[in-house]
């Protein structure tokens, strides 16, 4: 199954992701409204390549630089965070979880990586 009809189109993709980040790291959207838009970007693109024939495997793995800060986001970030009030929980602490705010802090990280 291809998911993307054209390089072009991956590009748009990522850009306007890439777009949501730093919205939200600027303050210009707030992280719920990140989520909303966000959603599950890498895995619902399926950015891994998982779902791609052989020439849009090659453009994704062309594009991997691209894509490697919304893996991280995918897998540091949105798959780590819970809702702010459990967050302030030591048992979700101890399991490397956290709320809102510690996930924009780290998408602030990330963010340097995606707008280069």
């Amino acid at each position: 199954m291809v998911m993307f009809e054209s390089e072009a189109d991956v590009l748009k993709v990522i850009d306007e992701h890439d777009t949501l980040v730093r919205e939200c790291v600027s303050g210009e959207i707030d992280f719920q409204e990140f989520i909303e838009k966000y959603g599950n970007f890498y895995w619902r693109y399926a950015l891994d390549g998982h779902e791609s024939d052989e020439e849009e495997l090659a453009l994704l793995q062309k594009h991997d630089t691209r894509i490697e800060p919304h893996r991280v986001i995918a897998f540091e970030i949105l798959g780590q965070i819970c809702f702010d009030e459990d967050a302030l929980r030591m048992d979700y602490k101890e399991a490397g979880r956290f709320g809102s705010k510690q996930a924009v802090e780290r998408l602030r990280q990330v963010r340097f990586k995606i707008s280069r």
